[in-house]
C-alpha cells in the first residue's frame, strides 16, 4: 500500500550508491549499477581503488534476488592483466559486452 501511494504521488527516492566497503575475497560479487562481477581471484589494492572510483561496489546482501547483467568469465583477469593507461578502453569492452548477453 506505501508503495502505491508513493507510486501515485511521485515522491520515489533514487536509492544511493553502497558505501565503499573493503577489499571483496575471492567468491564475493561487486556490483556497478544493474552489472555484476564475481571476483574468481585475489584483487590487488590498486586494482579495487580503481573500480570503486569507477563506481564498483561491493554487494550489500548475501541473496540479492534483483535482476541484473554479469560480465563475461575473465572480465576480472582482463582487468587485472590491463596495463593502468588502457584500463578504461578493456572496461568500456566489459561492460559492453555484458550488455550484449542475456540478463540472469
Amino acid at each position: 500500500m506505501k508503495d502505491l501511494f508513493r507510486t501515485l504521488l511521485s515522491i520515489r527516492q533514487k536509492r544511493r550508491s553502497p558505501p565503499v566497503g573493503p577489499l571483496p575475497p575471492v567468491g564475493a560479487t561487486i556490483i556497478r549499477g544493474q552489472v555484476r562481477m564475481a571476483i574468481t581471484q585475489p584483487v590487488p589494492r590498486e586494482l579495487w581503488d580503481w573500480l570503486v572510483l569507477s563506481g564498483w561496489r561491493n554487494l550489500p546482501v548475501k541473496k540479492d534476488r534483483r535482476q541484473g547483467l554479469t560480465v563475461p568469465e575473465g572480465a576480472l583477469q582482463e582487468l587485472i592483466d590491463a596495463d593502468p593507461q588502457e584500463r578504461n578502453r578493456a572496461h568500456t569492452r566489459i561492460l559492453e559486452q555484458a550488455r550484449a548477453l542475456p540478463p540472469n
